[in-house]
């Protein structure tokens, strides 16, 4: 017995010491306090320093996974909405029954490779899980267990709506650096933590393997040959053939101009996200994330022709993502002008309004 309180004498010196020798003296543990006998004295001024930290959290940021996800959703703007995979795949259907030919031996050679890939890359389904995985978005299917990232949308929305408000002060104001950018600087770190953890995985490593099928299609559709053959009118360019063979095979013209200003100001605002950081991003930094973010507000606006949100955009025209590799798109009970059901209704224009 004499033995045993000897030892606790000496462990109460030893926690009594320790504190003081090491680390400034914070809240002591009730239950030792109770076992030594003594009275809970419980600093709560002093307390949760680890939340303190400025580097706090950003252990959970992972620029990398956020600058994939900006990759992948201009991926899934410029290749399954506006349709760049569609086209190539109508344009290898054009050349393999001999509707257009082509005689350059660089075009032949890409679209040869491009055939004899195609069952190597990810289809149309796949791309369609990784959209629904990390952006929530369209009908993809996921395996089971597998989460889908239902707060990208609500994060981004609230975004939009700061960045309006913030803007509409902003022009207004004798002092504008006097307006206040936290709420919008919690968003980007609220965002930062919502992709990271949405693009990890496997997603990263099939991220530049979609990007690879989608430079290749580009260029099939981009080469002179094809350009010639298929642009209509004196802008025989690159989007004009996306915009014609969509009408041709789809039945609808897809808004290119805005869609490529949506690819391009998300990839931008991601990217912006993934360098955030409280010491180095500084007011000119955060101005031009405001004009990143502005610019995709009005493209995805003048995409809610029918004031959808993303999500139901996405989703009315998933059955028209899923390519030609079995044979014609599924349909939705949609007629195009010239009768036929093509997947797709047009929408009503309606003015324009900065309400999601």
């Amino acid at each position: 017995m004499e033995q045993n309180q000897i030892q606790a004498a000496l462990m109460q010196a030893y926690l009594h010491a320790l504190p003081r020798s090491v680390q400034p003296e914070v809240a002591r543990d009730p239950v030792k306090n109770v076992f030594f006998n003594e009275p809970v004295n419980f600093d709560h001024q002093n307390t949760f320093g680890f939340l303190q930290s400025a580097d706090y959290g950003r252990s959970n940021v992972s620029a990398k996974n956020i600058r994939n996800a900006a990759t992948l959703y201009a991926i899934m703007i410029i290749g399954d909405e506006m349709g760049v995979f569609r086209v190539a795949d109508a344009i290898l259907k054009y050349v393999t029954m001999g509707f257009i030919d082509v005689e350059s031996n660089a075009t032949s050679t890409r679209v040869y490779n491009y055939m004899k890939l195609r069952e190597h890359r990810t289809t149309a389904e796949e791309r369609a899980m990784f959209y629904k995985q990390v952006f929530n978005l369209g009908n993809g299917q996921t395996p089971e267990g597998m989460p889908t990232n239902r707060n990208f949308w609500p994060l981004m929305e609230s975004l939009f709506h700061h960045t309006k408000e913030y803007l509409s002060k902003y022009e207004l104001s004798d002092s504008p650096s006097k307006i206040s950018q936290a709420a919008l600087r919690q968003l980007i770190k609220d965002l930062q933590h919502n992709l990271s953890r949405a693009a990890s995985g496997m997603v990263k490593l099939y991220v530049p393997e979609i990007y690879a099928h989608l430079e290749d299609a580009i260029q099939i559709i981009d080469a002179p040959e094809i350009k010639d053959q298929l642009g209509m009118g004196m802008g025989r360019e690159l989007w004009n053939v996306v915009e014609q063979v969509s009408m041709e095979e789809f039945g609808y013209y897809p808004n290119t101009s805005a869609l490529r200003t949506v690819a391009v100001a998300a990839r931008e605002v991601m990217n912006d996200i993934a360098s955030y950081t409280d010491g180095s991003f500084d007011n000119n930094d955060f101005q031009n994330f405001m004009q990143h973010v502005e610019a995709l507000i009005i493209a995805q606006n003048l995409l809610e022709l029918r004031q959808d949100k993303p999500q139901q955009r996405m989703a009315k025209r998933s059955e028209v993502f899923q390519g030609l590799s079995s044979g014609a798109p599924k349909t939705n009970g949609f007629v195009a002008s010239n009768g036929h059901s093509n997947g797709y209704e047009e929408p009503e224009i309606v003015e324009d309004d900065w309400n999601f």
